[in-house]
């Protein structure tokens, strides 16, 4: 689709995105995902990050200009030559995403005159919030834990739910899960349950670790696929005691990171989330537009993506039991898997397509800039 059928062209922005962190999570794929889809919209997009930055490194090769930065407060130097290049490059707003990223933006925001937009993808106690001329929150739990805590007044403070390329995921190749299976040494008749993101606390992976024994009385083909980076030493030392205590050996496997989750999504019957906090996870929109059925728990924005009942199963967080009873059914029956894996499908492309939330997102930073021209 053509820039002029999206947008009026009156409406093209310099947009200056800012990122914190130095590896990747949640919050930086989706900046890269939206720096990307604002560039084929006709946006001019400078990126400023750290200059060890993943998202760097994915953008090298993209129409976006890289400003290196370790986002400093103090001393000014930083402040001010960040600040002569939105100038220099006439930044209509500012994007931050992360919290060194948000301080910073309030500052060009306060020293630089620059219209500043934060998301928000957690939910913590920092005053910045407040200062910001809009605040977009990825999940109506996270919008009101800001109305609530950090004073951020209604009508600065906006949801607008996560997105993924929906395309990428659906087109995931079967014969790659084929070959991740085999890697496993997995037969066909074994059941795989998947487990992707960061392996710590508030993940939740040892309620599932603990939940296998019911689930193995129950599916004895039934193995756990753990995927994701072990940097928690202490948490993941606890999941690993908690595998050998009940005696569940080669039945749980550690992948550690993989860049290739798009390929291993297809090897998997499930995909598991037993998360105490989230607030809305790209993990589980890709296992949707994977065409897995999901079982998640109830905290934070899960419910905004998971159709309960529709697209998979919600159980309430820390809760073992629910969790191999919500899992046992779907590991059972496969047209149940794939009803929910058609529905999860659809729900992603109707409602956390890029389009959809590049769009408003699009919204919110012309309303910040119109306002800015008019003062």
């Amino acid at each position: 689709m053509p820039v002029s059928a999206l947008q009026p062209v009156w409406l093209i922005m310099n947009i200056m995105e800012i990122v914190s962190g130095v590896g990747v999570n949640g919050a930086i794929y989706h900046c890269l995902m939206l720096t990307r889809e604002l560039v084929r919209r006709g946006h001019r997009l400078t990126l400023v990050c750290h200059r060890k930055a993943w998202i760097a490194k994915q953008l090298a090769s993209d129409p976006v200009e890289v400003v290196e930065s370790d986002l400093r407060r103090w001393p000014p130097g930083e402040l001010r030559r960040i600040i002569a290049v939105a100038q220099s490059r006439r930044i209509d707003v500012v994007h931050t995403h992360m919290s060194r990223a948000h301080f910073f933006g309030v500052l060009l925001r306060w020293f630089g005159g620059i219209p500043c937009v934060a998301t928000a993808q957690s939910r913590h106690l920092q005053l910045h919030w407040m200062f910001n001329d809009r605040v977009i929150a990825v999940s109506h739990t996270t919008r009101r834990y800001h109305r609530t805590y950090n004073l951020v007044r209604a009508g600065r403070i906006v949801t607008i739910h996560n997105f993924i390329d929906y395309d990428r995921w659906a087109a995931a190749s079967g014969e790659a899960g084929a070959r991740f299976r085999a890697s496993l040494g997995a037969e066909d008749s074994a059941r795989l349950i998947g487990v992707v993101g960061h392996v710590n606390q508030r993940k939740g992976q040892i309620y599932l670790v603990q939940a296998m024994p019911k689930i193995l009385a129950a599916v004895p083909e039934a193995r756990l696929v753990l995927v994701g980076d072990d940097f928690d030493v202490e948490y993941v030392a606890s999941v690993r005691a908690a595998s050998e205590e009940l005696g569940l050996g080669s039945r749980v496997v550690w992948t550690g990171h993989r860049d290739d989750v798009c390929d291993i999504l297809p090897a998997l019957d499930l995909v598991a989330l037993p998360s105490s906090e989230e607030s809305l996870p790209l993990s589980l929109l890709e296992a949707m537009a994977a065409g897995l059925p999901v079982v998640a728990t109830t905290a934070g924005g899960i419910p905004e993506c998971v159709a309960d009942g529709e697209t998979g199963t919600l159980v309430p967080p820390a809760d073992v039991d629910a969790l191999a009873e919500a899992i046992i059914p779907l590991l059972r029956d496969p047209s149940l898997r794939r009803r929910y894996g058609e529905a999860g499908r659809r729900r992603v492309r109707e409602h956390f397509s890029p389009e959809v939330q590049t769009a408003r997102i699009e919204s919110v930073f012309a309303s910040v800039v119109r306002r800015a021209r008019a003062a």
